[in-house]
């Protein structure tokens, strides 16, 4: 049986935080790490699956209703508040 989702990305946390410890020999933190990334892997085909399966309904100018791929625009600097600029914040 597939794990779920959240199980999958909290079994990576718990990994993150093995390698992080620093309590495992370096064979050991290179496993976790190459399960690690495998998981990463798989949570992202995850999510890219589930995002193509969206849909969004729209209705037409007759009030005909159809579906239609959700688009996700990727977030700008911009929309986040930001510039892009690391000295902004400095004062002249």
């Amino acid at each position: 049986m597939e794990k779920k989702f959240e199980e999958e990305l909290a079994e990576l946390s718990a990994i993150v935080a093995k390698i992080d410890s620093g309590e495992l020999s370096l064979e050991e933190s290179i496993a976790c790490f190459e399960r690690g990334v495998a998981m990463v892997k798989s949570l992202t085909r995850t999510l890219d699956e589930a995002e193509n399966r969206n849909e969004v309904l729209i209705k037409n100018s007759r009030g005909e209703l159809r579906t239609t791929p959700l688009r996700i625009e990727p977030e700008s600097p911009q929309d986040r508040g930001e510039s892009g600029h690391e000295d902004d914040d400095e004062e002249a």
